[in-house]
């Protein structure tokens, strides 16, 4: 049996190249939910030359994780005001240390989370999936050049803008950033499966895309919307 609403705030984790993001923004357009992404976040600051930008833009490029303190700072630019609702946090948090932070914005903001949900792939599949990605420049959009092409080779769907491979998705950076989900994230999953058992949802990835979706709406305990 399902529920009419999934769980009003939730925090997807998935290794690099797991597909989570692409889940993520299904998810916000048939249920609504507001995305909180750090990564497309940092990368915007980057675009857009500020400060910020300026501070992180070498750990990006590495593939290396951001400071937690910037971190802290991006999210509290982001974060308005208080009666935020219906939140999907992508990409956050990232580390043990950042924790806590997602405990202080919870009491600041009023919110709790209801569902922390893994998307669980193997690190050969993320990296065999890295190595096709996509992304536009102007948009954000993000493409793979077999499971998930777009229309006209290499050229975004929504914009027309020229594709471009994320400096990040070098095979040495992605070797690099799977080691970093290993030492980093697992850690996380692990102290909300003992501190928050209850909340704990695991999807297997090696899938088809729509397979996963269907499995991760099981899991958030609502009917997949997607026709049959």
């Amino acid at each position: 049996m399902v529920a009419n609403v999934p769980p009003d705030h939730v925090v997807i984790f998935g290794r690099p190249g797991s597909g989570k993001s692409s889940l993520a923004e299904r998810l916000g357009a048939d249920f609504g939910y507001t995305l909180v992404r750090t990564g497309e976040m940092l990368r915007d600051a980057v675009r857009k030359g500020g400060f910020l930008g300026k501070r992180v833009e070498n750990h990006l490029a590495r593939g290396d994780l951001v400071p937690d303190r910037l971190i802290f700072e991006l999210l509290e630019a982001n974060f308005r005001g208080p009666g935020m609702t219906h939140l999907l946090f992508d990409g956050f948090p990232r580390t043990i240390g950042q924790v806590p932070l997602l405990d202080q914005f919870e009491r600041r903001y009023g919110f709790q989370v209801g569902c922390y949900l893994e998307i669980d792939v193997s690190r050969e599949e993320a990296v065999a999936r890295m190595t096709g990605r996509r992304v536009c420049p102007t948009c954000g959009a993000t493409y793979h050049l077999i499971s998930k092409p777009p229309k006209v080779a290499e050229v975004c769907d929504k914009d027309g803008t020229r594709l471009e491979r994320r400096p990040d998705d070098t095979t040495e950076v992605v070797e690099f950033r799977q080691q970093v989900y290993d030492d980093h994230a697992v850690p996380i999953l692990r102290h909300y499966e003992q501190t928050s058992p209850n909340l704990c949802r695991h999807v297997n990835g090696n899938q088809p895309f729509a397979k996963v979706y269907a499995g991760t709406c099981e899991a958030l305990g609502v009917a997949d919307p997607s026709p049959a």
